[in-house]
């Protein structure tokens, strides 16, 4: 083995124990960033205990309020299971698409380090393959030869010296044409690996989509059926009294149940927000808050505005899910809690993104557009309460 190999071995061994002691510092500091990070986090003033008793009170709540009695009874629930299934079902379709996603561009780097590869392995194989022919053009016993062919002392040693040169470059470019098949045999490997991991998400998706098609085939079927027999009966202004009461009884139950789950100290203040805020979809305002409903004899709490169906809903400020499920009349609703008595409600929705005790940054995406609730036309139910009483949205929104 010669000195240079020796002196690299060396380092080699030498890098290897460095990093090793970095990993083990790495490691024993872990705790001190968890903790940092736990300190500058949304859930720094919240127990568990605290989250998990909201989360229990909200379901019990949430199970009341969609308790059905009467002729619409079996009709209204099949509607919430098709709705929360379609949600669900959704949202798996949602997953699997930007698992999907991911795959295919790491599939696309793959083909891209493989062609990388593949031509350093061909200029890698032309020169060693120039290499082997010039040794066999000196025979067998090159280095001998190379030895007794010169005449000078000084000319032996140079040239032993750039023989010497030559073999460890030599022996250095078989090691690195090693190394590339390795790296390529590792790449084909795991595009293999990734091929087949796309091919049965497809699968799944193609399932999925079957499944959200029937439910919500399913779906529309219920709705005519439900709006049919309101219509019939001239119930139109009951039913969304009543709509309206669950939710009032909701916020009330909320408003009480988060009384004392304190805010981060760190939180923007929503007031301070007024005029600011983002927009939670891009869309056209179909109905603006405080506009008629049925022929006058209700005005909206809220605005509605239209969207695509699958179209991501943006929190418009942070705070903490404090509900996240369907509701009559709501359909598939998302309500945050943004302290000092502020609430903003998102209903309709197709699918949520996030549960109940998280805690989201404004901007970030928590729920998709829908029909949910009964609704013809896709789009976002969108409310702002202030200690319970309904806000213009208008107001707070900044211009888009």
């Amino acid at each position: 083995m010669s000195v240079l190999h020796i002196n690299v071995t060396q380092n080699r061994f030498s890098n290897i124990r460095h990093l090793h002691l970095m990993i083990c510092l790495l490691v024993f500091m872990l705790p001190s960033f968890q903790s940092y990070g736990a300190d500058k986090g949304a859930n720094k003033d919240v127990s568990a205990q605290q989250l998990q008793a909201l989360n229990s009170r909200i379901k019990t709540l949430e199970q009341s309020l969609n308790q059905v009695k009467g002729a619409k009874a079996k009709v209204l629930k099949e509607l919430q299971a098709s709705e929360k299934s379609i949600s669900s079902i959704a949202k798996d379709i949602r997953s699997n698409l930007a698992n999907s996603q991911r795959l295919q561009t790491r599939l696309g780097e793959l083909r891209s380090e493989k062609r990388d590869l593949k031509l350093k392995q061909n200029q890698q194989k032309t020169y060693l393959e120039r290499q082997i022919r010039s040794a066999y053009a000196m025979g067998r016993q090159e280095y001998l030869k190379v030895l007794l062919n010169q005449q000078q002392p000084d000319q032996v040693s140079r040239v032993l010296r750039y023989y010497d040169y030559i073999n460890k470059e030599r022996s250095r470019h078989i090691d690195e044409y090693l190394e590339t098949a390795k790296s390529l045999n590792r790449v084909e490997k795991e595009m293999l690996q990734k091929d087949y991991a796309l091919s049965a998400i497809r699968t799944k998706l193609e399932e999925r989509r079957k499944r959200l098609n029937s439910e919500q085939t399913k779906r529309e079927t219920l709705v005519a059926q439900l709006d049919k027999d309101i219509a019939g009966k001239g119930q139109e202004l009951v039913s969304l009294n009543q709509d309206r009461a669950r939710l009032e009884k909701l916020l009330e139950e909320v408003r009480e149940a988060i009384v004392n789950i304190p805010m981060p100290k760190d939180t923007r203040p929503f007031k301070s927000m007024r005029g600011k805020l983002p927009w939670p979809i891009k869309g056209r305002v179909a109905y603006a808050f405080g506009s008629e409903q049925i022929r006058g004899k209700l005005r909206r709490n809220g605005m509605v505005i239209r969207a695509n169906e699958g179209n991501e809903i943006k929190a418009i400020h942070s705070g903490r899910v404090v509900f996240a499920d369907w509701l009559r009349g709501y359909g598939v609703l998302l309500i945050m809690d943004h302290g000092n008595g502020y609430m903003s409600l998102y209903g309709h929705n197709q699918s949520l993104l996030r549960e109940a005790g998280d805690w989201i940054h404004a901007g970030e995406s928590i729920a998709t557009a829908g029909r949910s609730g009964g609704q013809s036309r896709s789009g976002l139910y969108f409310e702002i309460r202030e200690k319970g009483a309904p806000q213009d949205p208008i107001v707070w929104l900044g211009r888009r």
